[in-house]
C-alpha cells in the first residue's frame, strides 16, 4: 500500500465546524438503536458430523491440479491501492490446471435410497481450498457435503443445490482448511444423475487455524502495535457485545479470486427479530476500476460469503486457534453505493448464539476529537481493538465522490491494515456502543512512525452511517417485516401433490405468490397475489387476482392487453419457518389448507 501524497489531492479537507452547519433535514430527530444479542436461532449452514460414507466404503476419486506457477503467486502481491481489502486466494481453472489423466467425470454410485458422486480435488501448496461448481435444473434438490484434507472427520453440510430453475453459475463449496476438499454429492437414487461440473478451484494461500497469517511472504502479518480484544484493560460488557457484532469475511469472485474484510452485524429497530444485517464496505465485493458491480455481481459476490463468528484470541497474546463459528450460507444483497464506499447485505443464515446485533447512530458526529475505537480483522488476524479520534471530515477521490464526505481518524492506539476493511467504527454513549460507520481506506503503514502527540502517522477514512442511513433505513426501521423468509414453493404434503403455492419475498418484505390450482370444472387455475401486507410479522394478506393478456406467441408482446380481474383473497399464516395454513375465498367460495415448505 503505498503513501497518499497530498499534493495528489487524495483528500480535500472540510472543516468540522463548517460541515454541521447544513445538516441534512432527515438526520434532525432521527433516533439511536440499541443492540441485542442473539439468543440462539439455528443457523441454516452447520458443520455436519461426518459425510455419507466413508473412504472405505467408497473411495473419493482423484482429481489432481499442479503445483501452482510462481506467476500464480504473484497475483497476490500487494497492489498499489488504498483499499484495506486483502486478497489471499486466486483462481484456477481445471481445463488448465488439472493433471494429465486427472479424472474430471464424477463418477455415480448407489447407496441405498442414494445417488452418490465423491471427489477429492487437490491443489498443491494450499493452505485452504474453495471449489467452482456448476449447477444444472434437476427434478428434485441435491445436497453438497465437504470436508478438508486438514481434518476429513469434520464435515461442512448438507448445502441443497440445484431444482429446477437451477442456482447461480457458478456455486463455491464453503471454505475447508489443507490442499484438498472431498465433495460428496447425493440425490435421490430414483432420478436421473444431477447435471453438475467441477469449474475450477480457489487456492487460498491462507487458512484459519493459523490465523490468516500464513501467506506469500510479501504480504506478512498484521502489525505488532495491534490489540486483541482479549488484551484491552478494564473491558465492559458492552465491549464484549460489539466484538461480539464484528465478524471476519471470507469471500470469492467469479475469477476464482478469494479475499478477506471485516464487517458489523446490525440490529433493526424490531426487539426479537433478530435479522442479521451485515454492513461492511462496499470496495469489498467491488471491482477495483471501471467497470464497476452492477447489483447483480454484488450478489454474485455476496452469495458466496462465509463469515467467521467468535474469531478471537482465546486469551490475551495467545495464537491459539479459537473455537470459532464458522457460516457459508452466503447473503442476500440489499444495498451498495459505490461513491459512499457502503454495503449493506443479510445474512442467509441466522447468526449464532452469544453473536450480537450492533446499535447504531443515525445523526452526524458533531464535535472534533470525538472519541472512537475500531474492531476489526487485520489481515484476517485474530480480531482487533484500535482507539483513536474522529478530526475532520474529507472529500476522496473518485470513485468515492460522495459530497458528504468521510469521517477522518486519527489513532493512538493499534492501527488498521489490509483486511481491516469494513471494520466498524463505533462512539460510547451512556455506556454503550454505537456504529458510526465502516473503514474505507487510509495510509497508515507502520507501529513506529508517532507524532509528538503520541498518535500514530498518518490517518484513516471511514463511511457516514448518518449519511448511507436514508437508503437503509426501510430494513433497520421496518415496520411489519416477518419473521421469516418465505420464498419457496409450499404445498400440503404428497398426500395431494399436483397443486402448490410459490412464494417470492423481496428484502422489502414484499410477497409475490402464485397459486397452481384447479377450477370447479377440472381445468388448471393460475391465481396470482400482489400489493399484499403483513398484518403481522407471520401473517400476511392481500388480494387474489385471475390474470389474461396476449397469446405468448403473439409477438411484440403488448403490456397494455394484460389485465388483473380480482376474484378473492387469500391470507397466508406463518406457524415458524416450514410450516403454516393457507385461507382464501375465490369467486365467494371460502376454504383453507395447511401449507409446508417444499425446498429447492
Amino acid at each position: 500500500m503505498s503513501p497518499l501524497a497530498a499534493a495528489s489531492g487524495f483528500a480535500r479537507s472540510i472543516v468540522l465546524a463548517l460541515a454541521f452547519l447544513a445538516l441534512p433535514a432527515w438526520s434532525q430527530g432521527v433516533r439511536v438503536q440499541e443492540g441485542e444479542r442473539v439468543t440462539g436461532v439455528a443457523p441454516k449452514s452447520a458443520t455436519s458430523p461426518y459425510l455419507l460414507t466413508s473412504e472405505e466404503e467408497m473411495p473419493a476419486r482423484a482429481l489432481r491440479l499442479v503445483s501452482p506457477t510462481a506467476r500464480e503467486m504473484r497475483s497476490l502481491e500487494p497492489r498499489e491501492t488504498a483499499f484495506k481489502r486483502v486478497e489471499i486466494g486466486f483462481g484456477r481453472e481445471m481445463a488448465e490446471s488439472a493433471e494429465d489423466g486427472s479424472a474430471r467425470a464424477l463418477v455415480w454410485q448407489k447407496v441405498g435410497p442414494w445417488r452418490i458422486a465423491k471427489v477429492r480435488v487437490t491443489s498443491p501448496g494450499a493452505q485452504a481450498l474453495r471449489v467452482g461448481l456448476r449447477i444444472g435444473s434437476t427434478r428434485e434438490p441435491w445436497e453438497v457435503r465437504v470436508a478438508g484434507s486438514a481434518d476429513e472427520t469434520k464435515a461442512l453440510g448438507p448445502m441443497r443445490l440445484g431444482g429446477p430453475l437451477g442456482k447461480e453459475e457458478i456455486h463455491w463449496t464453503p471454505v475447508t482448511e489443507g490442499e484438498g476438499q472431498v465433495i460428496e454429492i447425493t440425490s435421490p437414487a430414483s432420478l436421473p444423475e444431477p447435471p453438475v461440473e467441477i469449474l475450477m478451484v480457489s487456492h487460498l494461500v491462507a487458512s484459519p487455524s493459523d490465523g490468516f497469517r500464513k501467506r506469500v511472504q510479501e504480504i506478512g502479518s498484521s502489525l505488532s502495535c495491534n490489540i486483541d480484544v482479549k488484551c484491552v484493560g478494564n473491558p465492559t460488557q458492552a465491549f464484549y457485545d460489539i466484538a461480539n457484532a464484528t465478524v471476519h469475511l471470507v469471500f470469492t469472485r467469479r475469477n476464482g479470486g478469494s479475499a478477506m474484510c471485516s464487517g458489523t452485524l446490525l440490529n433493526d429497530g424490531t426487539p426479537g427479530t433478530q435479522v442479521p444485517y451485515l454492513y461492511t464496505a462496499n470496495h469489498c465485493f467491488e471491482q477495483d476500476s471501471a467497470p464497476y458491480n452492477t447489483a447483480a455481481q454484488v450478489q454474485e459476490v455476496a452469495s458466496t460469503l462465509n463469515t467467521y463468528f467468535f474469531f478471537d484470541a482465546v486469551s490475551c497474546g495467545s495464537y491459539a486457534t479459537p473455537p470459532y463459528k464458522q457460516l457459508f450460507g452466503g447473503a442476500t444483497y440489499l444495498y451498495h453505493n459505490l461513491a459512499q464506499d457502503v454495503l449493506f447485505v443479510r445474512l442467509n443464515d441466522w447468526a449464532p448464539a452469544g453473536a450480537f446485533l450492533a446499535g447504531w447512530d443515525a445523526t452526524p458526529i458533531t464535535a472534533a476529537n470525538t472519541p472512537v475505537i475500531v474492531l476489526h480483522h487485520p489481515y484476517g488476524d485474530l480480531k482487533k481493538f484500535t482507539a483513536g479520534v474522529v478530526t475532520a471530515t474529507d472529500l476522496l477521490d473518485a470513485p468515492r465522490t460522495s459530497p458528504n464526505g468521510f469521517w477522518r481518524t486519527a489513532y493512538n492506539q493499534g492501527v488498521t491494515e489490509f483486511g481491516s476493511s469494513g471494520g466498524g467504527l463505533f462512539t460510547l454513549a451512556n455506556g454503550r456502543y454505537y456504529l458510526r460507520g465502516s473503514l474505507s481506506t487510509g495510509n497508515i503503514f507502520q507501529c513506529s512512525a508517532r507524532l509528538a502527540n503520541g498518535y500514530y502517522v498518518g490517518n484513516d477514512w471511514f463511511t457516514r452511517f448518518d449519511v448511507a442511513f436514508p437508503a437503509i433505513r426501510g430494513w433497520l426501521q421496518a415496520t411489519g417485516l416477518p419473521d421469516f423468509d418465505v420464498t419457496d414453493m409450499w404445498w400440503k404434503d404428497a398426500s395431494e401433490s399436483g397443486w402448490g403455492i410459490n412464494l417470492t419475498q423481496h428484502p422489502s418484505g414484499q410477497v409475490f405468490a402464485v397459486w397452481y390450482t384447479y377450477a370447479a370444472d377440472g381445468g388448471p387455475l393460475w391465481l396470482v397475489m400482489s400489493g399484499g401486507t403483513w398484518t403481522t410479522s407471520r401473517t400476511f394478506t392481500g388480494t387474489l387476482y385471475r390474470t389474461s393478456g396476449p397469446a405468448y406467441s403473439r409477438l411484440p408482446f403488448d403490456p397494455g392487453q394484460v389485465k388483473l380481474n380480482p376474484v378473492g383473497s387469500l391470507t397466508l399464516n406463518f406457524t415458524d419457518a416450514d410450516n403454516g395454513t393457507l385461507t382464501w375465498v375465490v369467486d365467494g367460495v371460502q376454504g383453507a389448507k395447511t401449507i409446508r415448505r417444499l425446498a429447492f
